[in-house]
């Protein structure tokens, strides 16, 4: 048989393999403050200023803003304590090195997910989650409690009743690892599982679109739910890791990457 081309699948409402989709709008901020910390964030993690690294100055920033010179300086000072940026006079205001952001802050978070470096922040995002998924899901199944059990199940069968439904896809597989995070009653991998939330939406967008790719995992959800259950915490933890596997191994693929078994 014939492979259908991008196009004709385009066509059947299907996407390219290669195709991204685009990225989630953000919520709407009302508060000015905000709206410049959002506008100025979004532009660095874009790489919209100049090569320089240097923002322009005071003035003509608030100008092109159109807010004033104190609300903009306000602004930068959150971008300060992000790591993103740092202040010196008569140099102005510079932009620090990727690496010395704040990579866990959760505008930070969101700003890479809306930009076009998300498929390789999604990425490393899978190689966080390969790490940390699997033992939260062999805590979850040693720890958890009955009523904790109960919302994994249920997680679990809202993510099943999305087969035919793609747009609810991101939602409900967000809440039943957030699920498991919290039954594993470790604060630290509850807080990290809130924080990366944006960008776990971008990777699962990702690594579901194309058609067939979510119908494909979704057993083994099933599977580690029962594991989870059954108190069997080695076969929690190896179902996890299987489970991350599968779109570790895609977004590497997409980004020309030797897949690999991390663990």
């Amino acid at each position: 048989m014939d492979t259908p081309s991008d196009e004709q699948r385009s066509r059947a409402g299907g996407a390219p393999r290669d195709s991204l989709p685009a990225a989630p709008q953000p919520l709407a901020r009302f508060r000015l403050h905000d709206q410049i910390v959002a506008e100025l964030g979004g532009r660095i993690v874009g790489g919209r200023f100049s090569e320089s690294g240097v923002l322009p100055t005071e003035t003509d920033l608030a100008t092109e803003l159109g807010v004033s010179r104190n609300a903009l300086r306000e602004a930068v000072k959150v971008l300060v304590s992000k790591g993103m940026v740092e202040v010196r006079p008569k140099t102005g205001t510079r932009i620090r090195p990727a690496e010395e952001w704040n990579l866990l802050d959760r505008d930070v978070l969101d700003w890479h997910a809306q930009s076009d470096q998300r498929l390789t922040r999604a990425f490393e995002l899978v190689e966080f989650r390969l790490v940390v998924e699997p033992r939260a899901a062999c805590l979850a199944a040693k720890r958890g409690t009955d009523e904790d059990l109960k919302a994994i199940d249920t997680a679990c069968t809202a993510l099943e009743a999305c087969i035919g439904k793609p747009d609810l896809v991101p939602q409900c597989d967000i809440v039943f690892h957030r699920s498991i995070h919290k039954a594993s009653h470790n604060a630290l991998f509850n807080h990290l599982g809130s924080l990366t939330s944006s960008l776990m939406q971008i990777q699962v967008l990702m690594t579901t679109h194309e058609p067939g790719s979510f119908e494909k995992g979704l057993p083994l959800h099933r599977s580690l739910t029962e594991a989870i259950k059954a108190r069997d915490a080695d076969q929690a933890e190896a179902i996890s890791r299987q489970l991350v596997q599968m779109p570790y191994d895609d977004l590497a693929e997409r980004l020309s990457l030797p897949s690999r078994r991390l663990l």
